[in-house]
């Protein structure tokens, strides 16, 4: 089948089309928001889960081949959940760390739960066991991308947003440690399903090869997609905060004038 073939195949989940509809419609009602690049951020962070769960990624993950199916994931946790964070006005920020759930929130947003919620729930559902179930149970199925867009949610909000006075709020060489930990479940998960010499997903045993492509290659590639993608964002990040520990060409010659 071709690509135009594919590209043309779209679902009708009612519950996403609900979900994404509400997720934007409620923004406007967000304290501070505007229609300025912030919007557009969580636009299309919203946009991008609802082409996740509605397009042919989610018809040819679902039915035919692992790799496709962890491209959703990646999507739903470490694509859409940063975006949608850089979309919220900081007087949102204050308004729910002024919440009545701001004690909660903060436990949830501490990179001290975020992390290891992170490293847990993606490791936990790419185990054989619950993979396969998610794929033969819809509300697991559904509890599964939830999972993965909350956690990545809760993860990017330690990298993103800065509040000095806050206690999740991390220094540079933090959030250098912090997205080293967030790169862990790529290497345990990506490299094992890369390496191993067997496909252990029975539910695609019989499905890939419907495409063309051998289980235990899909396998291969599924678990390369992640570790090589899940690296690379987590390297340039983690890049871009190490640049920002050091001082560019003549800064401190600047501070030294600006004292004398």
């Amino acid at each position: 089948m071709s690509f135009l073939h594919w590209a043309t195949q779209w679902e009708f989940n009612p519950s996403v089309w609900i979900g994404c509809a509400v997720a934007l419609a409620a923004y406007r009602w967000f304290p501070g928001a505007r229609m300025d690049r912030r919007a557009l951020a969580w636009m299309v962070g919203v946009l991008i889960i609802f082409v996740a769960l509605e397009s042919a990624i989610d018809i040819v993950g679902d039915g035919y081949l692992f790799s496709v199916h962890m491209a959703q994931h990646l999507i739903l946790a470490m694509v859409a959940p940063p975006l949608m964070i850089l979309g919220i006005p900081p007087a949102t920020v204050d308004a729910l760390l002024r919440g009545p759930a701001r004690s909660l929130l903060r436990v949830l947003i501490s990179p001290y739960f975020a992390g290891p919620a992170y490293f847990i729930v993606l490791i936990a559902w790419h185990w054989p066991y619950f993979f396969d179930y998610a794929l033969t149970h819809p509300v697991a199925h559904i509890v599964q991308h939830l999972s993965f867009i909350a956690v990545g949610l809760l993860f990017w909000w330690a990298v993103i947003v800065h509040r000095p006075e806050e206690r999740w709020n991390l220094s540079p060489l933090g959030e250098v440690w912090y997205l080293t930990v967030g790169a862990l479940p790529a290497v345990v998960v990506g490299l094992t399903l890369a390496l191993l010499p067997h496909p252990v997903y029975s539910f695609y045993l019989h499905r890939s090869g419907l495409l063309g492509v051998a289980p235990l290659t899909d396998q291969r590639i599924g678990g390369m997609l992640m570790f090589a993608f899940d690296n690379i964002v987590m390297v340039t990040v983690a890049g871009w905060y190490m640049w920002g520990m050091f001082p560019a060409d003549g800064a401190d010659e600047a501070r030294i004038r600006a004292r004398s």
